[in-house]
């Protein structure tokens, strides 16, 4: 059985993502798996659904195709990331895991029933779809306000979260109105400014500062850097990244002038820029020197958003019109580039740590147990980075220069990037499994060094 090495003390709020307040694990593992099931969709259809990028971003598949990403992916990955993180994060339990539960018990039919309304063309299927939706999202937001209200610490993590969940609330009250309106015709001419803003503040509202709030944390702790964050930035990132993301949506409902849109746009990206210098600071001065397979995730996803954020503000200064490909590259970009990219490499970190702790942590000190690492294929895994990476790079070069080819050529290497990460999925499921000690595998306990 290996030992770890001494290491420096480290923060009370970072001892890992379980502690006495973290909740069930089945609460986090039914949103996760929801997620799983969307990479797996989004792995079987992208080579015949991203042609749809070089056409009109109104087309109702497409629509289907992005909220398969945006509630089966992106949305679902959160939430029950957040349910596992935000009691860690903040050291108090969720005030309620039946509440939470009850959540994903509206979440999922929701989901379901908004893509089958969305693709088939069914008001009635899109409606319900909606409404389950937005009453799920309410009791999420009631139950992280109940631990955000009993937090007893509220420093610069605690403000991107609570950011973070007043833009999904809104967001999702406008996703709401759109659904409704669909086929009623309810929003009329303002229907395109209300999706835009709706847009916005789901990805730049909602998502980037959970990410980027959540990114400081657990980067923090798989490197052993957490005392070489500087808040101060972290704050300022903060303030640019959720202060550019509504007031862009509040020029898009028409509520400010012109100017005002450039300028949201421009701290917006000023805001990713702030998040990526950030994020080198920590790797660059790790503790924990070994390389680790989330690391090329983050970075690559940190430079889609900057990327994304950038073309909004050039889309925005030469007034390009709204069916320019600008639009439609830098919103493949934030959602597959950015948010995606950065969830499947926090997924290698968290999914391994909660299979750990269900089934060898009580084995843990009294047998030789497997590492973090070998519960799945590191080669995998970076392969699956290569071929994920490139068809980001392939899929947003296709919407940009309207060229159908490069757009198969992506989906093809993006459903070989998420057969790989779900073949390490399914190889990290598998230790669920009663446990049979293997020669040559086993160490000690996920300490510091591990985590």
């Amino acid at each position: 059985m290996t030992s770890t090495m001494a290491r420096p003390p480290r923060p009370r709020a970072a001892r890992g993502l379980a502690t006495e307040h973290a909740p069930p694990l089945d609460l986090p593992l039914r949103f996760l798996l929801v997620a799983l099931g969307g990479f797996a969709v989004l792995g079987v259809t992208a080579p015949w659904h991203l042609p749809l990028l070089l056409g009109s971003f109104y087309d109702p598949h497409l629509l289907t195709f992005v909220h398969v990403n945006t509630l089966g992916i992106i949305a679902a990955t959160v939430f029950g990331a957040s349910y596992q993180l935000v009691p860690v994060v903040l050291q108090t339990a969720l005030p309620s895991a039946r509440v939470a539960r009850l959540s994903w018990w509206l979440y999922l039919p929701g989901v379901l029933a908004l893509l089958a309304g969305l693709s088939g063309g069914l008001p009635a299927l899109l409606g319900l779809g909606g409404s389950l939706l937005a009453v799920a999202i309410l009791l999420y937001a009631g139950v992280l306000l109940g631990a955000f209200w009993r937090a007893a610490e509220r420093d610069v993590i605690f403000w991107h979260l609570a950011v973070a969940l007043a833009g999904l609330v809104l967001a999702a009250g406008l996703g709401t109105l759109l659904a409704h309106s669909k086929y009623r015709g309810l929003l009329g001419a303002s229907t395109l400014p209300v999706l835009a803003t709706h847009a916005v503040l789901m990805v730049a509202g909602w998502v980037t500062p959970l990410i980027t709030g959540v990114a400081y944390r657990l980067v923090g702790m798989f490197t052993l850097s957490e005392d070489q964050l500087r808040p101060g930035w972290a704050g300022a990132e903060l303030a640019l990244t959720a202060g550019g993301a509504w007031l862009l949506a509040a020029s898009l409902l028409g509520r400010l002038g012109s100017p005002a849109n450039l300028i949201g746009a421009g701290a917006l990206c000023a805001g990713q820029l702030l998040f990526g210098l950030q994020l080198l600071r920590l790797y660059r001065l790790r503790r924990r020197r070994s390389f680790d397979v989330h690391i090329p995730f983050a970075l690559a996803a940190c430079t889609a958003g900057l990327l994304a954020s950038g073309l909004v503000v050039v889309g925005l200064a030469t007034a390009r019109p709204p069916a320019d490909p600008v639009w439609m590259t830098a919103g493949w970009l934030a959602i597959v580039g950015w948010a995606e990219t950065a969830i499947q490499g926090f997924l290698y970190k968290i999914g391994p740590f909660l299979t750990w702790l269900h089934r060898y942590a009580p084995l843990a000190g009294r047998q030789p147990v497997p590492r973090l690492e070998d519960l799945y294929g590191r080669r995998t895994a970076l392969l699956g980075w290569a071929c994920w990476v490139s068809g980001v790079a392939l899929g947003a070069l296709a919407a940009l220069t309207q060229v159908s080819p490069l757009a198969s050529m992506a989906g093809g290497l993006l459903s070989v990037g998420l057969a790989a990460f779900l073949v390490n999925a399914v190889r990290t499921g598998a230790h669920w499994r009663p446990f049979q000690p293997l020669a040559g595998r086993m160490s000690a306990p996920p300490g510091p060094a591990a985590r």
